[in-house]
């Protein structure tokens, strides 16, 4: 039996894989240390916490609302995801034959787009009539009911009430009239 391993002494190369596994186990306990001792530690273990169970702390549920969850208005990611959602959820229910609750989300998310005239045009373009009249009526009340679940904050992010723009053919359904008509911010 040879005492060299690839031309090294055999005793050498146990010695040097045993500094290197000392060497990377003090790397792995200096790091711990140091993550540990962040200031912001604790704080990031609970966020992650939170998040793994489901509760998050800038998504709180509606209490009026079932089970809709509402964003943090002050987090674009959060109200971009919760409007897709919305548009989606209102584009299924419809689709079934939910017209009402169909038209509830699609308002919903026709009050939190920035454009609000121009979805509000796309979707009298892709919905039927009663589909698109249905959401324009749900409209005032939507309005409402976010500004009470959202707050204030929702009054801060946007004041202006949406436009409404009809695009077909003879005049507009009286509903849709008085929405063009209506400049008050429904007051």
């Amino acid at each position: 039996m040879s005492d060299t391993i690839l031309g090294f002494n055999k005793s050498n190369v146990v010695l040097a894989a045993g500094i290197a596994g000392a060497a990377f186990l003090g790397y792995c306990i200096y790091f711990d240390h140091k993550r540990i001792n962040a200031p912001d530690y604790k704080d990031k273990i609970r966020q992650k916490r939170r998040n793994q169970a489901g509760g998050g702390t800038s998504i709180r549920r509606a209490p009026a609302a079932g089970n809709e969850i509402l964003p943090d208005v002050t987090d674009p990611s959060q109200m971009q995801r919760f409007f897709l959602q919305e548009v989606q959820l209102g584009e299924e229910l419809m689709a079934a034959g939910n017209i009402e609750e169909g038209a509830v989300h699609i308002a919903n998310a026709v009050m939190l787009c920035g454009e609000s005239q121009q979805l509000l045009s796309i979707f009298q373009q892709t919905l039927s009539e009663e589909q698109f009249r249905a959401v324009v009526q749900q409209l005032p009340s939507t309005r409402e009911r976010l500004a009470d679940l959202f707050g204030s904050k929702a009054e801060e992010v946007d004041n202006e009430p949406p436009l409404v723009q009809y695009i077909g053919d003879g005049p507009p359904p009286p509903q849709i009239q008085e929405l063009i008509d209506d400049t008050d911010d429904l007051e």
